[in-house]
């Protein structure tokens, strides 16, 4: 089970979504986070990047893109990023699909732990 904790918006093109998932983060794919874009090719559809491996609350990162956590327990707690994410269109994950709430300003608890960088 994938639930959705929040969609924060960083800039007009990229988000930040946080999900917890009901699974350990050695069988999270990341990879598996997209959004279909209706006549293209899966290959060119966004894909979630820059993962942060979160504690239980969410006030610290525990892991990220190099390095998944030292404990491999259940449930994960992820955020990424995704650009031109389309709030009418679920989040398709390795788990099913998920809906997106509307956009959130980013939580204190975040900004002062996620950095985002733009894409070379």
């Amino acid at each position: 089970m994938v639930e959705v904790i929040g969609v924060y918006e960083v800039n007009e093109d990229v988000h930040l979504i946080e999900l917890k998932i009901d699974t350990k983060p050695s069988d999270v794919n990341v990879e598996g986070f997209t959004q279909e874009i209706e006549g293209v090719s899966k290959d060119d559809w966004q894909v979630a990047y820059d993962e942060y491996y979160l504690n239980d609350e969410g006030s610290k990162v525990i892991g990220d893109f190099f390095n998944k956590p030292a404990e491999d327990l259940t449930p994960t707690r992820i955020a990424f990023f995704l650009y031109f994410v389309d709030f009418t269109t679920p989040l398709l994950t390795p788990f099913g699909k998920v809906n997106l709430p509307s956009p959130l300003h980013m939580p204190e608890r975040l900004k002062d732990i996620i950095e985002f960088e733009e894409v070379d």
